[in-house]
């Protein structure tokens, strides 16, 4: 009987010792993915808390011809035959049509009042550049996506002036040529150089308007189109958002 007592007590001791060591793994189970998924969330907050603001601060002055959705293919039409860009736009829901952009508000009423003297009736539609934040590791690349925007704008410039020259007969096929190539040239440039997954979208808007400037200054050179392709670097500024957010 007395022999019977102690086997039976260590046995109980023995399994008392086998359920604690199985509590204490479970613990330390426990502890192991509480620390793991503490780890995680620091390191998702640390990468989340940085942020950084894109503020271009730019303005864009377009002279449009406002159309019903029906007529808009009609009105770019002979919009783009009268020498206007012919640049299809909608804007909170209303349909118009392009004819230029200015980087001035004056310059921009200049036009439309010569237009207005002549019997076409225009309107003028100021777009901005939107602000946007980039969060986490793309924080880091703000002086990169401005430089891409202002670069952009440059570029947007150059057609301008270019488109501008040729108006006035101020410089020769070869010299809008040059400048054309000029400006597809630096939007490749900044294409290559934008390794980072967060411009894969605004890299294809400078692709496109890269191929369209090297095809245009293949062939004869007209300011409307030049002030076509304007429209759509200005326009991926104003909606650079989209691509980086």
């Amino acid at each position: 009987m007395i022999i019977a007592a102690r086997l039976r007590i260590k046995w109980g001791m023995g399994a008392f010792r086998n359920g604690c060591r199985s509590v204490s793994a479970f613990l330390a189970a426990v502890a192991v993915f509480l620390l793991t998924a503490g780890l995680f969330v620091g390191i998702f907050w640390w990468y989340g808390r940085d942020e950084a603001r894109i503020c271009l601060g730019r303005e864009y002055y377009f002279l449009v011809q406002d159309c019903e959705d029906t007529t808009a293919s009609a009105v770019a039409g002979q919009v783009y035959l009268s020498g206007g860009a012919g640049f299809p736009l909608v804007q909170n829901g209303e349909n118009c049509i392009a004819i230029a952009c200015y980087f001035r508000e004056t310059d921009a009423e200049r036009i439309q009042n010569a237009m207005a003297e002549k019997g076409t009736q225009t309107r003028i539609l100021t777009l901005k550049s939107a602000d946007f934040r980039l969060v986490g590791k793309s924080a880091a690349l703000k002086g990169r996506v401005e430089g891409n925007l202002e670069t952009a704008e440059t570029c947007a410039r150059i057609l301008y002036d270019t488109a501008n020259g040729l108006e006035r007969a101020d410089c020769s096929q070869e010299e809008a040529r040059a400048a054309v190539r000029g400006a597809a040239k630096s939007l490749k440039g900044l294409r290559e150089g934008n390794s980072d997954p967060l411009f894969t979208l605004w890299n294809a808007r400078l692709s496109a308007a890269q191929r369209r400037g090297s095809e245009l200054a293949d062939g004869i050179l007209f300011a409307k189109d030049l002030r076509y392709l304007q429209i759509e670097l200005l326009l991926d500024i104003v909606n650079a958002e989209g691509c980086f957010s």
